[in-house]
C-alpha cells in the first residue's frame, strides 16, 4: 500500500517542482539574450571602423569619406579653355588659352574642422591658390586661416564656374582677391544676416598675394557684412534680396606693391603704373601709407532672374621717385592720394526656367541628343564703368608721370552681352561680345594707331568650362 501511494504522488511532486523552476529559467533565458543582444553591438562598434570607407564619383567631384561621413576628402577639379577674338585686326591678339586648369583637395575631420588646398597649372609656373583651415564652433562663429579670397567684393567672391561672363568687371580689379590672413565670420538671426571680418597680409588692387611672406610690416584690416531680411519668406518678392557693405584699410610702407596693370575683358592692358620714362630715366612707383577701399553691393534673384550690382572706391597714398642720370644725377620725388571708382551691374535670365542663383545655374535636364533634352540656356547682360585719378597723368614733365597718358586710359566704360549653355551640372559653354570705350587725360597726345586704347574694344569671347 505505501509503495503504491508513492507512486501516485510521484506525478504530482514532479509537476510542483518544475512549476517552482520554470519562471527561474525563463529568467535565465532572458538575460542570456540581452546579453547576447550588448555582445553583439560591442562587436559593431568594433567593426565598423574596420569597414571600407565609401567611395563616390559625380558632379561634385570623387570623395572618400568614412562610414559615418565624419571625416572625408573630395578631389575637385576646374578646366575653363577660352578664345578671344577681336574685331579690330591691328591688334593681333586672337588666341586660344587655356585660362584655368585646377586641381583640388578639400574634406573635413570630424563636425569641426574643414580644409581646402586648391593648385593653380594653367600658368607658366603652378601656384597655390587656395590653402586653409576652417574651425566651426558653431554657425555664428567661424574662424578661417591661411590663404582664401579677402571678404570684399561681391563678384571678386563669387566662384569663377559661376560667373555670368568669361571675366569678371572691371569693379573687381579694384579689390583685393586672395591673400594670406585669419578671419571670423558666420550667420546670425537665421542667417538673415553674414559677417566676415579678417586680418591680411595685404594685396594690390585685384591681386593675388602668392608670396609666402609679407614685403612690409603693414596689414590690412578687411571685412564684410549682407543682409538678407526677408530671405526667410519664400512668398515674399524680396525673398532674393540682398544687399552688403564691404571694405579694407591697411598701412602700406614704400615697398608695398601696386597693380602690374588694369586689363580689358578681352585681356589687354589699358592701364598701368610707369615703370620707365624716356632714356636715362627710371620711375619707381609703390604704395607709401593708407590704403583703403569701400564698396557697397546688392544682389537680386527671382525664379529665372538674377541681378548684381556695385559700386567700389579704392585710395592709395602713392610715392613716385624719379632718377635722371646724365651728366649728373637729380633724385625728384612726389607722394599723392589716388583715389580711383568703379561700378557694375549684371541681368540674367534663365530661357529654359531654371532657378537663377548667386552660385549658378543647375539644369534640370542634362544635354542629351539621343533623349531629345538641351540643358539650360542663360541670357545675360552688363554695364561696367572704371575712372582713374586725374592726378596719376599730371607732372612737371612726361618723366614724372605716375601714369602714362600717351599709352594708358583716364577711363573706360564696358558694355557686354552673352549666352550660356549648360550642357550639365559640371559642363557648360559660354559665348560672349564685349564692348569698351576708352577715354584719354586732358591734354594728352594721341596714341600710336596699335595701342590698345586707340580705338573702342570689340571683342568675342568663348569658354568652354568643365567643373567638378
Amino acid at each position: 500500500m505505501k509503495s503504491t501511494s508513492s507512486r501516485k504522488f510521484l506525478p504530482l511532486t514532479a509537476l510542483v517542482a518544475f512549476a517552482s523552476v520554470a519562471p527561474a529559467a525563463e529568467l535565465t533565458l532572458q538575460e542570456q539574450i540581452d546579453a547576447l543582444k550588448a555582445r553583439l553591438q560591442e562587436l559593431d562598434s568594433k567593426v565598423r571602423p574596420l569597414q571600407r570607407a565609401e567611395t563616390t564619383a559625380g558632379d561634385k567631384g570623387f570623395i572618400l569619406a568614412s562610414p559615418d561621413a565624419a571625416n572625408s576628402l573630395r578631389v575637385r577639379g576646374l578646366i575653363q579653355a577660352d578664345s578671344r577674338w577681336f574685331f579690330d585686326k591691328s591688334i593681333e591678339n586672337d588666341a586660344i588659352v587655356l585660362r584655368r586648369a585646377r586641381i583640388g583637395l578639400e574634406g573635413k575631420f570630424g563636425k569641426t574642422t574643414d580644409y581646402q588646398v586648391t593648385g593653380e597649372f594653367a600658368g607658366s609656373t603652378a601656384t597655390i591658390l587656395d590653402a586653409n583651415v576652417t574651425l566651426n564652433y558653431s554657425p555664428e562663429v567661424q574662424l578661417k586661416f591661411g590663404r582664401f579670397k579677402t571678404p570684399v567684393g561681391l563678384e571678386q567672391l563669387q566662384s569663377d564656374p559661376a560667373l555670368l561672363f568669361a571675366e569678371r568687371s572691371v569693379v573687381s580689379q579694384l579689390l583685393p582677391n586672395r591673400d594670406l590672413g585669419v578671419q571670423v565670420g558666420g550667420d546670425l538671426f537665421d542667417a538673415r544676416v553674414s559677417y566676415a571680418v579678417g586680418v591680411f597680409n595685404g594685396t594690390t588692387d585685384g591681386g593675388n598675394n602668392t608670396s609666402q611672406t609679407d614685403t612690409n610690416d603693414g596689414k590690412s584690416l578687411a571685412a564684410r557684412v549682407t543682409f538678407q531680411p526677408w530671405v526667410k519668406d519664400k512668398e515674399s518678392l524680396l525673398s532674393g534680396l540682398t544687399f552688403g557693405l564691404g571694405g579694407s584699410y591697411g598701412l602700406e610702407d614704400a615697398n608695398g606693391a601696386l597693380a602690374t596693370g588694369f586689363k580689358t575683358d578681352g585681356q589687354q592692358t589699358f592701364y598701368s603704373y610707369r615703370t620707365a620714362g624716356a632714356t636715362g630715366t627710371t620711375t619707381a612707383v609703390t604704395s607709401n601709407g593708407k590704403v583703403w577701399r569701400l564698396t557697397p553691393q546688392v544682389s537680386y534673384y527671382r525664379g529665372s532672374f538674377g541681378f548684381i550690382g556695385e559700386y567700389v572706391t579704392s585710395s592709395s597714398d602713392i610715392k613716385a621717385v624719379n632718377t635722371t642720370t646724365s651728366t649728373s644725377v637729380v633724385n625728384s620725388t612726389q607722394t599723392v592720394n589716388l583715389k580711383n571708382h568703379a561700378w557694375q551691374i549684371q541681368a540674367s535670365y534663365v530661357l529654359t526656367g531654371e532657378e537663377a542663383g548667386y552660385k549658378g545655374v543647375t539644369p534640370a535636364n542634362d544635354f542629351d541628343r539621343a533623349a531629345g533634352t538641351w540643358g539650360a540656356f542663360e541670357v545675360v547682360g552688363r554695364l561696367s564703368s572704371i575712372k582713374f585719378d586725374d592726378q596719376a597723368f599730371a607732372g612737371a614733365s612726361a618723366n614724372f608721370q605716375i601714369v602714362d597718358p600717351a599709352k594708358f586710359a583716364r577711363s573706360a566704360d564696358t558694355f557686354g552681352i552673352g549666352l550660356n549653355w549648360y550642357l550639365s551640372k559640371v559642363a557648360r559653354l559660354s559665348f560672349d561680345y564685349e564692348y569698351t570705350r576708352f577715354q584719354q587725360a586732358a591734354g594728352a597726345s594721341a596714341p600710336a594707331a596699335t595701342s590698345v586704347i586707340s580705338k573702342p574694344e570689340r571683342a568675342l569671347l568663348t569658354r568652354f568650362s568643365l567643373n567638378f
